[in-house]
């Protein structure tokens, strides 16, 4: 345990809450900061009501250099959980450079989760601290079971990383996020290198452990693309979601073939700025029941260049609330020290590891 704290940017937003509340259970005093000085002194007050150690709040706008500077001063870790993060992303982990801090965040943004490695990892390695974007369910245990999974076999001719949820029901964060993620230009690994992914229809299926069995998947650009390459020798990286994970029953099916016209509807800025707009009017997320009853189940299969083959599963509930306890694991671990530069979740810390901590809050992984 650190005795410096750990900041959280975003800490009035629904993840920004769970997170101050696994902080709290943690034992960890916490640096609570965001937009707005009213919120902050609310979450504040629900933190230390949980037991939590709140040492101070410090608001700090997202366009304010120098403010997040001060902010993330004198703490060990920064926790951004304010997305979309392809807007906030790079002037909180500037700052947190700057003010010399690690970095952790709860994005499900593939394009942020590049920009992390490409354009931020010499300055985080001269600066001596470390940054691990996608530390929430997108994608800590993916990412973990793929290197498990994928080490049993390499080199990898090919690895399958695929993702089924059952009654997940996202916040106005996620929403917006997966406005920027539908819009386009993710990437795919293909023979040792990330190309733009295709734009055509894709439409495959997925058996999974029963009760689950078989399902109507489609493409997902997920983060494993980025991160499972940087730790694991493969040629290729395929990421596929089951269709009822994004869609009602009735439109299951027809989904795959939606989503290119999707795609590029949501291009069109004043479309997507207007939809933004309206979630805004939705409820900030799930009720605490809602987000507990969701089930997500993730399969990984490798085929190695010689032919030998290795699959696993990681599975469990409640994805925001995993998120809280895999981030600030993670934000914990990197204060501990001894981890620099841009990393995947499986190349900063130990997979086995990482996944037993997981187990008490009900992740069960196995691999074939």
């Amino acid at each position: 345990m650190t005795d410096r704290p750990i900041a959280i940017y975003g800490a009035t937003g629904y993840t920004g809450k769970l997170v101050a509340q696994e902080l709290a259970r943690r034992g960890a005093p916490m640096v609570l900061s965001g937009r707005s000085p009213e919120k902050l002194e609310a979450a504040a007050e629900a933190a230390r009501a949980a037991g939590g150690e709140v040492v101070r709040t410090a608001p700090a706008a997202i366009d304010d250099p120098a403010a997040l500077i001060g902010a993330f001063d004198g703490a060990a870790t920064v926790i951004n959980a304010a997305g979309p993060f392809v807007f906030t992303g790079a002037p909180v982990l500037r700052a947190a450079i700057a003010a010399g801090v690690h970095y952790v965040d709860t994005t499900g943004e593939q394009p942020w989760i590049r920009e992390t490695f490409d354009r931020f990892g010499p300055d985080l390695e001269r600066a001596g601290v470390a940054a691990v974007a996608g530390m929430g369910f997108d994608y800590v245990p993916g990412d973990l079971l793929c290197h498990l999974v994928g080490r049993a076999a390499e080199p990898l001719r090919e690895l399958i990383v695929a993702y089924d949820v059952q009654g997940f029901d996202p916040t106005r964060g996620t929403m917006r996020s997966s406005l920027e993620m539908l819009k386009g230009g993710d990437v795919v690994y293909e023979d040792g290198d990330w190309v733009p992914a295709p734009t055509g229809v894709r439409r495959a299926s997925v058996v999974f452990p029963a009760p689950i069995g078989r399902r109507t998947m489609g493409s997902y650009p997920c983060g494993e693309q980025i991160t499972v390459p940087r730790h694991v020798r493969t040629r290729r990286v395929v990421s596929l979601i089951s269709t009822r994970a994004l869609a009602p029953p009735q439109a299951e099916q027809t989904l795959p073939y939606l989503v290119p016209g999707l795609a590029a509807a949501l291009r069109i800025d004043p479309l997507r700025e207007g939809i933004s707009a309206k979630i805004g009017d939705l409820p900030e997320g799930p009720p605490e029941d809602a987000r507990r009853a969701v089930r997500w189940t993730i399969v990984c299969f490798a085929r190695g260049e010689d032919g030998a083959e290795a699959r696993g599963l990681v599975s469990g509930p409640d994805i925001y609330g995993l998120t809280a306890v895999t981030v600030v694991h993670g934000a914990l671990l990197l204060a501990a020290g001894g981890v620099s530069g841009a990393h995947a979740p499986a190349s900063a810390f130990d997979a086995q590891a990482f996944l037993a901590h997981l187990a008490p809050f009900g992740v069960h992984w196995e691999r074939a």
